[in-house]
This record gives structure tokens, C-alpha cells and sequence, in this order.
């Protein structure tokens, strides 16, 4: 009997008799050959995992991204909508589906996408990082619609979050607002 076919009656757990030492010198060369099926089994590194719905929609809103910085607003607000039918309670895609909106000069519309990605950002779990960048573009979008005490405390807000990673980019936009409000419009803030 050729080493081989020793070594493949083993693999395929077909009892055919083998001395007693020739068997445990098998066992020894070749680690304990378990019994395994005869269909092959990929190992998990190669077994696609099934995504989760928010990884898809998380895809939806990279491409939804990358329309908007380009300037594409429709693509960006189809890709947001998409990414939303996938997962209605993902509160970045509301956030950009309101920076679309301001940016297409619909305020009424980016408030009503802002207040809703606050709300979602705002339920347990709270990741505050995420919740700081909402309350960032929100404020924002205050400041650009001359509401800048508003803008104020959702740009604080923004900063007081734990592990937020945009404190230049709020600071700017606080000092640009600053500057842009009225001696009348500062006092309202600081009464």
C-alpha cells in the first residue's frame, strides 16, 4: 500500500485496516488527518459576508458624497434618497440631504432634513462624533440664513461632543459668523 492512498484512506475516513504502527506513524506524519467531507469548504477569509444595511446605505452616501463635492447635486440627492431607502433611520444622509438643500437654495427643505438628522443622531446609542458633524452642518446652515444665535449654539454644541474631530473647521465657522452678525444680533445671543 503506497503512502498516498494510505494518506487519502484516511482523509476520506474509509476504515481500511493499516498495522497498528504504520498507523501511528501515519498519524504523526501528517498532524491527525481528521475526517473532513469530500466537498471542498472555502476558509472564512474568502466567504463573503452578507452586508448589513447600513453598510450598504453607508455606500450609497460615499457616492452621494463624492456627487455633492463635485457639484452634482441631482446625482448626490439621488444617491442620498437611495442611500435612505435602504436605511430610513440614517441620520448623515439626512445631514447631506440638507447641505443639498441649502445649497440649491431651499431652506425650508434643508431645515426640515437638519431637524431630522438631529433628531436620528440624537437616539440612544448616541455616537457623538457623528452628532457633532450634524450639529456642525447645521449651524451652519443657520449662519448662512442670518439666524445666528441659533447658529451659535448648534456650532457649540458641535464642539462639546466627545471624540468630534472638526473643532477648526466649527471655530472657523464661528468666527465667520461672528462677523457676519450685527452688534444687535451678538447682544441677542448673550441675553
Amino acid at each position: 500500500m503506497s503512502v498516498w492512498y494510505a494518506i487519502s484512506g484516511l482523509a476520506s475516513c474509509t476504515s481500511r485496516s493499516l498495522a497498528s504502527g504504520a498507523l501511528l506513524w501515519l498519524a504523526a506524519a501528517c498532524g491527525l488527518v481528521a475526517c473532513t467531507s469530500a466537498t471542498p469548504q472555502l476558509d472564512t477569509l474568502t466567504q463573503a459576508e452578507p452586508d448589513s444595511t447600513r453598510q450598504r446605505a453607508m455606500r450609497r452616501l460615499s457616492l452621494a458624497s463624492a456627487y455633492y463635492e463635485q457639484n452634482q447635486n441631482d446625482v448626490a440627492q439621488q444617491e442620498v434618497r437611495a442611500a435612505l431607502q435602504i436605511d430610513a433611520n440614517y441620520a448623515d444622509a439626512y445631514s447631506l440631504l440638507g447641505l443639498i438643500h441649502q445649497r440649491a437654495k431651499a431652506p425650508a427643505l434643508a431645515q426640515q432634513s437638519f431637524e431630522q438628522a438631529l433628531q436620528l443622531a440624537s437616539q440612544p446609542p448616541v455616537r457623538s462624533a457623528e452628532l457633532g458633524a450634524i450639529q456642525h452642518n447645521y449651524g451652519w446652515f443657520l449662519c448662512e440664513q442670518n439666524r445666528f444665535a441659533q447658529a451659535q449654539i448648534q456650532l457649540g454644541r458641535a464642539l462639546s461632543q466627545p471624540g468630534y474631530v472638526s473643532a477648526d473647521k466649527t471655530n472657523k465657522a464661528i468666527e465667520f459668523c461672528k462677523k457676519r452678525a450685527t452688534p444687535a444680533d451678538t447682544r441677542q445671543h448673550n441675553h
